[in-house]
């Protein structure tokens, strides 16, 4: 089975003044929610990380801040990804005078078995740009981490930009204990969603629930996504 999701041309809901979102994983997730969120030149949304939950921002397009309450901000430009701790109250705006696209993934969703260890230093914000690179040669492929037991002292979800070449092939496989997430951030990627061919690019998202079978393949031109295995010990099938 699994999704594909095209997040920008989805409906909208209002969540704040000049704040938007729309579901990506809706009631299908079971240990993450996904959501697209976009903010106009002046918008801003407030929330609090639900206890037993990590969150995490992904910055798709303009600029923003993120900032705990009462505390200094950080800026997020395309690219930067975001992690705040359970039961801290953030505020996410818009910044550098335009629009700007943020992806928010909780893990745990609220209400669900929040008893795995989570991230514990209130807020970090990294880029993709800058982070270590770990190259796969053989498998043709490169993993830039942002949130894994290592990274962020997580064991909720395990998340990471992926870089394929044209040549690079990942054979259909399934993860029987963890969902999946891949959020398409350049190139085209082609995939296996529910059992048809379809292509990854930006602005569309393919989730899948436990034991969902998929493959994905680089094209010309080559093309990297973000993607999230939840929780974060997970197994493969093949």
């Amino acid at each position: 089975m699994g999704k594909m999701i095209d997040y920008r041309n989805a409906p909208l809901k209002q969540i704040a003044a000049g704040a938007r979102s729309a579901e990506i994983t809706g009631a299908d997730g079971q240990h993450m929610s996904a959501e697209y969120i976009k903010l106009d030149a002046v918008g801003k949304f407030e929330s609090t990380v639900p206890g037993g939950s990590d969150q995490y921002f992904f910055m798709l397009s303009g600029e923003a801040e993120i900032a705990l309450r009462g505390k200094p901000g950080h800026a997020m430009k395309p690219g930067s990804f975001g992690i705040v701790q359970e039961n801290l109250a953030y505020t996410v705006s818009a910044r550098g005078g335009g629009a700007c696209e943020v992806l928010s993934v909780v893990a745990p969703p609220p209400g669900r078995n929040g008893k795995l260890p989570g991230f514990q230093g209130s807020l970090k914000v990294v880029s993709m740009h800058t982070e270590p690179v770990d190259h796969f040669r053989d498998a043709k492929k490169q993993r830039i981490y942002l949130v894994t037991k290592a990274a962020a002292g997580s064991e909720r979800a395990h998340g990471m930009i992926v870089k394929y070449v044209p040549e690079t092939e990942t054979t259909m496989h399934m993860h029987p204990d963890c969902e999946s997430l891949f959020v398409f951030l350049d190139g085209t990627t082609r995939l296996t969603v529910d059992g048809r061919t379809d292509t990854g690019t930006f602005g569309k998202a393919a989730f899948f629930k436990c034991g969902d079978r998929h493959d994905l393949h680089g094209t010309p031109g080559g093309s990297y996504f973000l993607e999230f295995h939840i929780p974060y010990r997970y197994t493969t099938v093949r």
